[in-house]
């Protein structure tokens, strides 16, 4: 019998229940909330201008406004502390740059202005609905909300395209308690000093980020097997501290799983709880081993932002529960505005009873189409939230924003972005159980046992811009092949080099600030 190599979902689920879930996203970390309010200079580089939009009455920064460069078809947004940075080599001083944020009167500055202010303030803009409704009476704002849902396929079409999207994910994991007791083990290679020595080097905080800027071909047709690819360009990530310790004593763990045979098999168990480890060939034809210091697998990659991606379809009724659950909300029309030529309702939302979110949105009153919306979890909500039998999951943190433009006769994404964080509880018995089948009854071959009290905060947010987006065909789609490998330009520090020329989202201060520990 031959050995077999472990896949992706195989390795995390083996960490998940042996070393725990979190273990596994301390090396990957999240991010803790920027709320630095201070601004940005005007670069000294003269291809590059940096500010900070903000409420001309509350001072408040602006997050996600769209800023163009005039007849360039160019631009960028701010990020979520109102900063931005626009890339204006090759312009004349006398181009123009226009600053827009929905409910807010559009502001136009020559690239000379920029040179003499780096804060840009924009008044609200919010009219009395007598102002827009010339006939007719304004309908209840839930009955427009559930509008929004009955027109989502006819306002946000799917098609076979191609877009060009910058993406940022975050991280910040915080282990605030830890301890893993040795109980048995019939493995050699793992006993009580491994355990101790592995509780030793976890870190304690960890944070990270990973900047893609790339290409993603999207396909309509249900036929295909995948309905979506990647074409990195680029992709900067920051390192954390050095986990040399730590992914050697991981390695320990690993080694041991990968050497199972084909009638042989691992088993979780914690009380009366247990689940079979399936080991599955890995679709991606890509060995770990075989991966480069500087490369990841570009299926893994896509995989997960397939998954973030789908937050903007509005499909989720976890995440959009204003949306489709009318009866847990109570509506409040604040008056109206208008975006890109069309008059839109603004209406403000609030839990009326088991609702979790408030916020705000934006709603075009022809199509009902949602244009932007605004929400976060309302004062003492959470999201999922239970403790059973020594496992804790609390979904304390949720922040969303999302824009659409009107092209032709569909909305088309412009960004999103997604703030999530949780704290997780575990205080049980751990066992790993390797067996080897038999006609009646398997076979004990080895067995690990911990007794593992974690408890974790983690946040996470993901950003995701827009650039460029054309209409292909299926022929295009399907010609089109994915690479295996994705490379991947590691940083100890932020560096803005790297991205000179290309159009991002301007990291936050504390991203600047951050450097990897030493």
């Amino acid at each position: 019998m031959t050995n077999r190599n472990i896949n992706f979902r195989m390795r995390k689920t083996f960490l998940s229940f042996l070393i725990f879930i979190v273990f596994i996203e301390i090396t990957e970390a999240q991010i803790l909330s920027d709320t630095v309010k201070r601004f940005d200079t005007i670069n000294t580089n003269t291809h590059e201008v940096k500010g900070v939009l903000l409420d001309n009455n509350t001072k408040d920064p602006l997050p996600y406004a769209n800023i163009y460069i005039l007849h360039q078809h160019s631009g960028t947004i701010s990020n979520e502390n109102g900063h931005f940075l626009l890339n204006v080599q090759g312009l004349n001083k006398t181009d123009t740059v226009q600053f827009k944020y929905v409910g807010y009167t559009t502001k136009t500055l020559t690239i000379s202005d920029l040179d003499s202010m780096n804060i840009i303030y924009l008044q609200e803009e919010i009219f009395n609905l007598d102002e827009i409704l010339v006939f007719g009476n304004t309908p209840s704002a839930r009955s427009i909300v559930k509008k929004i849902v009955k027109n989502l396929d006819s306002n946000y079409k799917e098609t076979t395209c191609k877009k060009q999207l910058f993406i940022r994910e975050r991280f910040n994991s915080e282990l605030t308690k830890i301890k893993l007791k040795y109980k048995k083990s019939s493995i050699p290679d793992i006993d009580k000093e491994v355990i101790n020595k592995l509780e030793s080097s976890i870190p304690r905080t960890s944070t990270s980020y990973t900047d893609f800027l790339g290409n993603f071909y999207f396909s309509d047709d249900s036929e295909d097997s995948v309905s979506l690819k990647a074409e990195p360009i680029r992709t900067v990530a920051l390192k954390d501290k050095d986990l040399a310790e730590f992914e050697e004593l991981i390695s320990v763990f690993e080694d041991n799983l990968k050497n199972t045979k084909e009638d042989e098999y691992w088993k979780v168990k914690s009380g009366l709880f247990s689940q079979k480890l399936e080991l599955e060939d890995d679709s991606s034809g890509v060995a770990e081993d075989t991966l480069g210091k500087n490369e990841r697998k570009l299926e893994y990659f896509r995989t997960r932002m397939a998954y973030h991606l789908k937050y903007s379809t509005l499909k989720d009724k976890d995440n959009w529960e204003f949306l489709y659950k009318t009866g847990k909300y109570k509506y409040t029309i604040a008056g109206g505005t208008r975006v890109n030529g069309e008059d839109v309702y603004i209406i403000d939302f609030e839990p009326d009873n088991s609702g979790l979110y408030t916020g705000r949105m934006y709603v075009a009153i022809e199509s009902y189409a949602l244009i932007r919306a605004d929400y976060n979890y309302a004062p003492e909500k959470t999201g999922t939230d239970f403790h059973l039998f020594g496992v804790g999951y609390t979904e304390n943190q949720f922040k969303g924003s999302v824009y659409f433009e009107k092209t032709n006769d569909y909305y088309k994404l412009k960004y999103f972005s997604k703030k999530a964080g949780a704290i997780v509880n575990f205080d049980r018995n751990l066992a790993m159980v390797k067996k080897k089948e038999r006609f009646l009854f398997d076979k004990k071959l080895n067995e690990i046992k911990v007794e593992v009290n974690i408890t974790v905060n983690s946040e996470q947010l993901f950003e995701c811009l827009v650039l460029d987006e054309e209409q292909i065909s299926n022929n295009t789609f399907e010609a089109f092949n994915e690479e295996k490998r994705m490379k991947i330009i590691y940083v100890d520090k932020f560096d803005d080099s790297l991205w000179k020329g290309y159009a991002i989202i301007e990291p936050t201060q504390q991203m600047r600030d951050y450097q990897k520990a030493r």
